[in-house]
């Protein structure tokens, strides 16, 4: 194992356990681990200071999600993306996040929809300027704002397990020249339809910005 972890900080197992998932997830999906590399628990163990027991929780967590794979007499490894795993994640996000949307026309405060009109304002303007990574930043608290809106918890913890996914495919997507302008016009769309407690439109418009994210990342990628 090449890549090497800095020691996390903690307060108690739950939160060690949490914090090592986190970091190795972080390093799969940024490939810092490659695809076909080996994990071993003793040295990730050392590495972040912690022992052996949130590590091999964090492992099976990683398994779960397809991250890793065990195999016989080889152990952990990277497991990767195809380009049908990606194509899955994105079809998925574009269902939930029109759902989520959907639900937040019927539920949205005005203050929080005003919020959202200057966040698309900010977002748009930092694009201009080139700071993707603020963009980005603002872009999370934009639909962070429609995810909690919506007031769902089990629909939240579902999508919850996609954010870091959706959070690296989106920073590729918006890299690409002439995105930034449909966000802007996607998110006013969105906006709009929440404003007028529309949850028919909330859902297209979501669903549209969704499914051109999902192209420009592809188209990007691959």
């Amino acid at each position: 194992m090449d890549y090497r972890f800095s020691p996390i900080k903690y307060n108690d197992m739950g939160h060690i356990r949490d914090s090592v998932f986190a970091t190795l997830r972080s390093a799969i999906l940024e490939k810092k681990l490659e695809p076909g590399q080996r994990l071993v628990e003793r040295n990730i163990a050392e590495q972040l200071g912690v022992s052996r027991t949130p590590v091999r929780e964090a492992i099976r967590q990683l398994e779960l999600e397809r991250l890793v794979t065990h195999i016989p007499r080889k152990g952990v490894v990277v497991s990767g993306f195809t380009k049908e795993d990606i194509i899955e994640i994105l079809l998925i996000r574009a269902s939930l996040e029109a759902l989520i949307c959907s639900i937040a026309a019927t539920k949205i405060k005005p203050k929080e929809v005003e919020r959202l009109a200057l966040l698309a304002g900010q977002i748009s303007d930092e694009q201009s300027e080139g700071n993707l990574k603020k963009s980005n930043q603002l872009n999370d608290t934009f639909h962070e704002i429609i995810y909690k809106a919506a007031d769902s918890p089990r629909l939240y913890s579902l999508f919850s397990t996609l954010r870091e996914y959706i959070t690296k495919f989106t920073q590729v997507a918006y890299s690409k020249p002439g995105r930034p302008e449909e966000v802007w016009e996607e998110h006013n769309e969105i906006i709009e339809a929440l404003r007028n407690h529309d949850s028919s439109r909330a859902d297209a418009a979501a669903k549209k910005h969704v499914e051109n994210s999902n192209k420009a990342f592809l188209e990007m990628t691959f």
